[in-house]
């Protein structure tokens, strides 16, 4: 780990501001950010032109590099964050999803006693399932859909309360607002997902501590009409009600642009999260995957179920994920900070994650006009520098 200064850049500051300063990282973390005029007497990189900000976090990924963190193997998820550093990631959630029981269990004792051989940073769980509406499963097998059960979920916050950080689930089951309100007295972020729930059921759900949305218009109810009622659902509570973050999958194709355009019309930035929900296709390439016991087919640009009707996971990187808000309209501060500010706040951790201030960690990302990822930095080694990258001339972490 060399101690070293990146001067010139356009850097990221808090509230999506870009200014031209000088970035000191010191034993692994941020020690001051200063104006380039001023002399220091270490490594210096001239990083003019481009642009300097935090490490993105990823609060809702699946896999990578053919890997995926349901498959309770150190080494695949090694994998997994080694490939995102190339998007510029350097912080994750992994996302386990539906199972049987004593699989969730093995794969939370596998994630419990995870050491990462890469310095990227598995900053906890988000676990997905299985307490989902049976008409909301996306691509999880409706056989292992369940309500939520205390005894079992009793055992995840005891065994692992340093461990699980979100949790998403369908509120309107039963027992669900009861799960909601256990969630958020053990500190655990309660997202709202694969759902059918009512603008009621959403209320009652802020009322006991929701406070996220797990990809936003995919895998949950919408506005509805009857013969007798009408009732929002969860996809317009979440851009009604300010208590709520939002997850975006913008990908193109789970939130088409112009889709894009309406949450970041109806939704402030500092209430976003841009996320993936990659699976261990994103960085692999077209073809055939195993998912949750099931096969899905990957494009170019999306995964689908096996009957190839509607989507079953991204294979978008995070990097692409800012390029495509910003296409949609968002000013590049903004997009920036729903990558890596905002998320680190959602689940707790903006103190030394997602920012670029004093004492945080020298988890950084830079990026050359074009949005296209020229470095990264985790925990203040280079961890992936493209050709050309002035910060080549650093070593490169083995």
């Amino acid at each position: 780990m060399a101690d070293f200064a990146l001067t010139g850049c356009q850097v990221l500051r808090s509230g999506g501001i870009l200014e031209r300063g000088t970035v000191v990282v010191e034993e692994g973390q941020i020690s001051r950010v200063v104006d380039p005029s001023e002399h220091l007497r270490m490594p210096t990189i001239d990083a003019a032109g481009q642009i300097c900000a935090p490490g993105f976090v990823d609060v809702h990924i699946n896999g990578a590099g053919g890997a995926s963190f349901d498959s309770c193997d150190p080494s695949g998820f090694d994998t997994i964050l080694e490939t995102g550093f190339r998007y510029g990631t350097t912080s994750v959630l992994a996302a386990i999803n539906t199972a049987p029981e004593e699989d969730r269990i093995a794969q939370l004792e596998a994630l419990a006693s995870y050491d990462s051989t890469a310095c990227g940073q598995v900053l906890g769980v988000h676990l997905e399932g299985p307490y989902y509406s049976p008409a909301q499963p996306g691509a999880h097998r409706p056989e292992w859909l369940r309500d939520p059960d205390p005894a079992e979920y009793g055992v995840w916050l005891e065994r692992f309360a340093d461990l699980v950080r979100v949790v998403t689930l369908a509120p309107e089951l039963e027992g669900g607002i009861d799960l909601v309100r256990t969630l958020c007295e053990a500190g655990v972020v309660a997202a709202i997902g694969h759902s059918m729930a009512t603008d009621a059921q959403v209320d009652e759900a802020i009322e006991a501590g929701a406070s996220l949305v797990t990809h936003i218009y995919n895998a949950q109810s919408t506005y509805t009409r009857t013969d007798t009622d009408k009732y929002l659902g969860v996809a317009e509570m979440a851009l009604l009600r300010d208590e709520l973050t939002v997850e975006m999958i913008p990908d193109n194709r789970h939130l088409t642009p112009r889709m894009q355009q309406l949450v970041l019309k109806a939704k402030s930035h500092d209430k976003i999260c841009i996320t993936t929900d990659a699976i261990e296709a994103a960085g692999q390439g077209p073809g055939k995957y195993q998912v949750m016991g099931g096969v899905v087919w990957v494009d170019e640009e999306v995964a689908y179920r096996e009957d190839r009707t509607r989507h079953a996971g991204s294979i978008l990187t995070m990097d692409r994920a800012v390029r495509n808000i910003v296409a949609a309209g968002a000013p590049i501060g903004d997009a920036l900070m729903m990558a890596s500010e905002i998320p680190a706040r959602t689940i707790g951790v903006d103190d030394r994650k997602g920012v670029i201030r004093e004492g945080a960690d020298a988890d950084l990302v830079i990026l050359d006009e074009d949005l296209i990822v020229d470095a990264t930095v985790c925990g203040g080694d280079v961890v992936y520098s493209a050709e050309g990258s002035p910060l080549s001339q650093l070593p490169e972490k083995a």
